[in-house]
C-alpha cells in the first residue's frame, strides 16, 4: 500500500472525512429503514426525512475531502474545470435535499438533483483516481476503491432505471434493472467506507502494534 504524501489541508479533510463516514453510514440505515418499514405503511416517513436531512449534511462534508483529494492531480485546465464542477453539483444536491426537509422543493425535483450530483461524483471518483493510481504517493487501496465506486455507479444508474419502465417486459425492468439496482446499492453503501479510509489516509497517524513482549 503506497503512503500517501502530505500536503498542508490534509489533517483538515480529515475531519470532514470522518463526519462524511459517520453521515454515510446513517444514511444507509434510514434508507433501509424507511423502505423495510414505512413504504409499506406509506409512511410516516420519519426515517425517509432523517435520510434527506443526513443527505444534505453527507454532501456538505465530502466538499472539503474531494477538493483535498483533488489537489493531488495534475493541474490543468480541464482539471480545474471538473473541480468545480464537482463542487457545484454537490452543493446543488445538498441544498436539495435540505430543501426536501424544510418542504420548499417536490420530491421528484429534489430526487432528481440529487441523482444528478450522485452522477458527477461518480464520474470524478472514477476519472481522478485513474489517474492518482498510475501516480505515486497515493495509497491503491483509496484509489482501486474510489475507481470501482465510480466505474459501478456509472454503469448501475442507467440499468436501474429500468426497473421504473412499467412499459418494458419483467425480465429487462426485474433482471437488467435488478442487477443495475443491487450493483449501484453496493457501490452506494461502499461510499462511506471510501471516507473512512480517507480519514485515515489524510490523518497521517502511523499504525503502531504493541508487542506481547513489549509490555
Amino acid at each position: 500500500m503506497d503512503t500517501l504524501i502530505e500536503i498542508p489541508g490534509d489533517r483538515t479533510a480529515a475531519k470532514f472525512a470522518y463526519a462524511a463516514a459517520g453521515l454515510g453510514v446513517v444514511g444507509v440505515a434510514t434508507l433501509g429503514a424507511m423502505y423495510a418499514i414505512e413504504v409499506p405503511r406509506n409512511g410516516p416517513y420519519v426515517f425517509g426525512t432523517i435520510n434527506d436531512a443526513t443527505g444534505g449534511g453527507f454532501n456538505l462534508a465530502i466538499i472539503p475531502v474531494i477538493l483535498q483529494v483533488h489537489r493531488r492531480l495534475r493541474r490543468t485546465p480541464g482539471s480545474e474545470a471538473a473541480k468545480w464542477l464537482v463542487v457545484a453539483a454537490t452543493g446543488a444536491g445538498s441544498a436539495s435535499s435540505f430543501l426536501l426537509v424544510a418542504k420548499k422543493l417536490d420530491f421528484n425535483v429534489s430526487t432528481g438533483i440529487t441523482v444528478g450530483a450522485m452522477v458527477v461524483q461518480a464520474c470524478w471518483f472514477l476519472l481522478a483516481h485513474r489517474s492518482l493510481l498510475k501516480t505515486g504517493g497515493y495509497p491503491r487501496d483509496l484509489a482501486k476503491l474510489g475507481q470501482s465506486i465510480g466505474g459501478a455507479l456509472l454503469v448501475a444508474l442507467p440499468l436501474a432505471a429500468l426497473a421504473a419502465v412499467e412499459q418494458a417486459p419483467a425480465w429487462i425492468r426485474w433482471g437488467i434493472g435488478g442487477a443495475g439496482i443491487v450493483v449501484g446499492a453496493t457501490a452506494w453503501v461502499a461510499w462511506p467506507y471510501w471516507y473512512f479510509l480517507a480519514s485515515r489516509h489524510l490523518s497521517h497517524r502511523p499504525v503502531t502494534s504493541r508487542h506481547p513482549a513489549a509490555r
